[in-house]
């Protein structure tokens, strides 16, 4: 059976070891239960569950694109704010992410908009060497979320450049994931249609 174990242990920032460590397992048996190679027992569910505080349910449910859910706002000098409750927008988002993460610019920094909705697609850090260049989101433990163009990657830290003019280089130290954007939606305003008198 397919879980969403994986997509919730990124989006806490935790890796394999860590969870186990949580869960009083290895890292081998969660990535089994993250792959299907093992049966998902009720009691492994729940206990992971509760360690990613997410209802067991929304552990079952496969990831639909429309349930895709804004997890955070991106403000100046690269600092995503989580939010409280996932938000999930009206659109139905279509996006070729494989580990889909949603994200809103909270204000209009450089090329980006207030209100633009990115999509990033979740790397683990050994796999995000081809996102030198790119504007990334960074999440650790220590450093939280951060944004901006990931100029260099390290074993121990990255640094990621905000896209507002003048901001200072972000350190994030020993990054669990690194999530290049992938997809950019963009609302303009609507036209201003001036009434005809006939």
């Amino acid at each position: 059976m397919r879980t969403r174990i994986r997509h919730f242990r990124k989006q806490r920032g935790l890796t394999q070891t860590e969870l186990a460590m949580r869960l009083g397992t290895t890292a081998a048996t969660v990535s089994r239960l993250e792959t299907a190679d093992m049966t998902v027992s009720t009691g492994w569910l729940e206990r992971i569950a509760g360690e990613l505080d997410e209802p067991v349910t929304d552990l079952l449910d496969a990831p639909s694109k429309e349930a895709l859910a804004c997890i955070g706002n991106v403000e100046r000098d690269g600092r995503v704010i989580a939010l409280a409750a996932p938000v999930f927008p009206s659109a139905s988002l279509h996006s070729r992410a494989r580990e889909p993460m949603l994200f809103r610019m909270g204000e209009t920094l450089g090329p980006y908009a207030k209100g633009d909705l990115l999509i990033a697609d979740c790397l683990s850090a050994a796999q995000a060497g081809c996102a030198i260049g790119r504007d990334c989101f960074a999440g650790s433990a220590e450093s939280g979320f951060r944004f901006g163009r990931l100029i260099s990657l390290a074993a121990d830290a990255c640094i990621l450049m905000p896209p507002e003019a003048g901001a200072p280089p972000c350190e994030v130290a020993s990054p669990n994931w690194i999530a290049p954007v992938v997809t950019l939606i963009r609302n303009y305003p609507p036209l201003k249609i001036a009434s005809a008198d006939f």
